[in-house]
């Protein structure tokens, strides 16, 4: 093969450099197409994510020479950015992370300057700044989640709350008027609306129960606010324990349990109400005030459990039914003594009566007008008894026969006690009383429970 002539030579030798003008052009453009493109935190431009691995392993494999020399070679980097690694070196280029660099066979060498050493600190103090800016504008807003079923515990924090100066446009309460759905809107969009809205800063209540368990609304509420990373508080109702605590909502996080200790209590709620004062830039509530506002609120709750615990006792007592069986009638086993002419008789002035269980529950210890009827009393079985005013014959006549009652004690209708009371023992072993009053319907006398069994 002929050698090449010089002119040959200087053909090839232009046409390489040509070619090396184009592909560095090329790349130029590319690369400035792609850092115009970048996107900003406030005022800091974040690199793509190619530029960034490049840089990260350049700043690893930097010893801190006074020239800030690093070289990055092929092997070195994963093999997608290492394709194309003089385009990387632009790009940081024109980031301004590099303040110069040399294009080897097989690596380049990189040159740093300040802003390149510093990029991801720099990059870190911007993110935080972001947030920081972004959730000074927000507004923040506080959701109780609550089961329907516990609406009575939501009520009572909704009047805490309110004491420590939120209102209807910081709190969302569900089962409270004034604070719920607004008319016309669909309850789960709405809500959901409120987890995702970028205006807000949402801040959960949870009060948690097995009957919060048991709601898919309060489920949905939890799942949301744990996609959603949003800051929140667990409230614990009386009965329900933190080993009970699952689901999206972390068992470790410190709690409040509304039937613990009540100077853990006290101290929990005055945590609950610091850090909802600072979140929501509430004046303080002066500290007398707040400590009758505290003392309100636990005892509520008591009360709620009082109440419930009455309630349970109440369905599960006795239903007793009172038969009067006559009145003013002769005694059984007694006998009237005639006149001699067979005529008249001694005048009755009484009251017999029957009791008896209808339901499945059983009575102990049964004791009416003072006297103990029977010790056990069970579904289906009846006890009976007479009494009589200290004034009836009956009574002096008969007194094994009948239970005298005075007049200072139960006024009376027609010699007929208007109220009397059963006392006795439920199956749980309350001492338990029911109160029953004298009615009438067409002309016919009846005693009516007066209200519902009370514990004695």
């Amino acid at each position: 093969m002929p050698a090449k002539s010089s002119e040959q030579k200087a053909i090839e030798k232009q046409m390489k450099e040509n070619q090396r003008i184009e592909r560095d052009n090329t790349r130029c453009e590319r690369a400035s197409g792609i850092v115009n493109a970048a996107k900003y935190i406030g005022d800091f431009r974040v690199m793509d994510p190619d530029a960034e691995k490049v840089l990260e392993i350049a700043l690893e494999q930097y010893n801190g020479n006074d020239n800030n020399f690093v070289t990055v070679s092929d092997d070195a980097v994963p093999k997608h950015p290492s394709n194309s690694l003089p385009l990387e070196a632009e790009k940081l280029l024109m980031y301004g992370m590099l303040s110069h660099y040399m294009i080897y066979a097989k690596s380049v060498m990189l040159t740093l300057s300040n802003l390149g050493k510093t990029y991801f600190e720099d990059k870190k103090k911007a993110i935080e700044g972001e947030n920081i800016k972004m959730t000074e504008n927000k507004m923040p807003m506080l959701l109780i989640s609550h089961a329907t079923t516990d609406k009575k515990y939501a009520e009572h924090l909704v009047t805490l709350f309110e004491n420590i100066g939120l209102d209807h446009t910081q709190m969302i309460c569900s089962s409270v008027p004034g604070y719920g759905i607004p008319l016309n809107k669909r309850v789960y969009d709405w809500l959901a609306n409120k987890f995702i809205d970028w205006d807000l800063d949402l801040y959960v209540i949870f009060v948690l129960s097995d009957r919060y368990y048991s709601s898919a609304a309060s489920l949905n509420e939890m799942g949301a606010a744990w996609v959603t990373k949003k800051e929140y508080t667990s409230i614990l109702l009386p009965g329900f324990d933190f080993s009970q605590i699952r689901g999206a909502i972390s068992a470790d996080q410190i709690a409040i349990k509304l039937d613990s200790d009540e100077e853990e209590l006290r101290q929990r709620l005055n945590e609950l109400k610091d850090n909802l004062t600072e979140k929501f830039g509430l004046t303080k509530v002066v500290d007398v005030r707040w400590e009758r506002f505290r003392s309100a609120f636990i005892d509520a709750i008591k009360g709620i459990q009082v109440e419930k615990e009455n309630s349970r006792v109440r369905k599960n007592q006795p239903s007793f039914a009172i038969k009067i069986d006559s009145i003013n009638k002769q005694l059984p086993g007694t006998a009237d003594v005639l006149k001699p002419d067979f005529t008249g008789g001694t005048c009755h002035r009484n009251l017999q009566f029957s009791i008896e269980i209808v339901n499945d529950k059983v009575a102990r210890n049964l004791i009416v007008f003072d006297k103990l009827l029977t010790t056990v009393l069970k579904p289906g079985e009846r006890c009976r008894m007479a009494v009589a005013y200290e004034d009836s014959e009956d009574v002096k006549r008969w007194p094994s026969r009948v239970t005298k009652i005075l007049h200072s004690e139960y006024e009376d209708t027609k010699g007929l006690p208007n109220w009397f009371n059963i006392c006795y023992q439920d199956e749980e072993g309350h001492n338990m009383t029911q109160s029953l009053k004298l009615q009438s319907f067409d002309g016919e006398a009846y005693y009516d429970l007066d209200g519902y069994p009370w514990e004695a």
